[in-house]
């Protein structure tokens, strides 16, 4: 019934253009992106030479992850009114579609157009905060702040983001505190303020923010993941692996891209071989290169767990391994460290031709 009332409404919008448009600019207004992308469909019907309702339609395609879609109607829009507001949107439909240097060049060229149109600013600083180029983007994302007259919520949470992680404390907590006492709750706002505990090594206050992180956005991983960081650094190893089960239940059952579930497992694995279980940890070792083969330290935790269970052919393979992949990284000297545990396989290595130094592996 619902669907047919809508029906009849936009029926009724017939001959109607700019209505029918305008109605589609309120409702992509209210975020109501399915039905505004109905009405600029049924405005590029009625009448396809308004650049408007492509680019409309491309804004609401954007929320709903229709990427191609997307790219296809800003493409329009920009080749029918060539314009920065076009420009800036041609840059974003190719970003979400991975074409990252596309989607620069257009932003850029948007800025050239009008350099004082604020979303090309964002859109390029938040590409930097993706590729983890924060002091790359934190000049743009200010120019945008500087911009807008509200900024948008995307464009605090870039920069939260780009001042944590380049260690301007104060002027993140100060954007936390803005999304605390807003009336936009994200959880994004309490995992960061736990991450600025945890850099303080206040442990126990940061559980509480990602415990509230995560009372927002129950499917929040990256704050479960902290989450079990704190209890790694807290050496409470049994409450580590507790979560990080959750974590791969939930990688699992959301078919995330098999490199982190991959992860999960190996962070699983270093937990179980923290507290002796080391069939369990080979077991989880395996899994973890299995699915994202190439991770050095796998190879090298799977060497010790291998070295406790005695089998110290397999456990100079790895080592062997670990060190091709990353050369540079003196693992001999995490072995070397306590040598009552590891001095047989030493002896077992060394008999073979591995040479042991205090900054590299070599094969004799």
């Amino acid at each position: 019934m619902q669907k047919i009332i809508w029906g009849l409404c936009l029926l009724a919008c017939m001959g109607c253009r700019e209505s029918t448009l305008e109605w589609g600019q309120n409702l992509l207004a209210a975020k109501n992106f399915e039905k505004a992308q109905e009405a600029f469909t049924l405005s590029i019907q009625q009448d396809r030479t308004h650049w408007e309702a492509y680019y409309g339609r491309a804004q609401c395609e954007t929320e709903l992850n229709l990427g191609s879609e997307a790219l296809a109607d800003y493409e329009k829009a920009y080749a029918m009114h060539p314009s920065a507001e076009t420009c800036a949107g041609l840059g974003k439909g190719y970003w979400d579609e991975q074409d990252i240097e596309k989607a620069k060049a257009y932003l850029n060229r948007a800025i050239g157009m009008d350099p004082a149109y604020a979303d090309a600013y964002m859109n390029l600083g938040l590409i930097y905060v993706k590729e983890d180029a924060f002091q790359e983007a934190l000049p743009y994302l200010l120019k945008a702040k500087g911009l807008f007259k509200q900024a948008p919520d995307e464009l605090s949470m870039g920069l939260m983001i780009t001042y944590f992680e380049t260690k301007d404390d104060a002027a993140c907590l100060e954007i936390i505190r803005s999304f605390k006492s807003s009336d936009t709750v994200t959880s994004s706002a309490f995992e960061y303020h736990g991450r600025l505990l945890q850099r303080k090594k206040q442990y126990q206050q940061a559980l509480k923010e990602y415990n509230a992180a995560l009372d927002i956005d129950s499917t929040n991983v990256y704050a479960k993941v902290l989450v079990a960081d704190v209890y790694a650094q807290q050496e409470n190893y049994v409450a580590e692996i507790k979560e990080r089960t959750r974590i791969i239940r939930q990688v699992e059952e959301e078919k995330a891209e098999s490199s982190l579930i991959g992860l999960s497992y190996y962070f699983r694995g270093m937990a179980k071989d923290n507290v002796g279980d080391y069939r369990g940890a080979l077991r989880d070792l395996d899994y973890s290169i299995s699915l994202s083969d190439g991770r050095a330290w796998a190879y090298f935790c799977r060497t010790v767990a291998k070295i406790h269970l005695r089998d110290f052919s397999g456990a100079l393979r790895d080592y062997q391994e670990a060190v091709r992949l990353e050369p540079d990284v003196a693992f001999d000297d995490y072995l070397t460290e306590d040598p009552s545990s590891y001095a047989r396989f030493i002896s077992y290595a060394t008999k073979r031709g591995v040479r042991f130094s205090p900054t590299k592996f070599t094969t004799i």
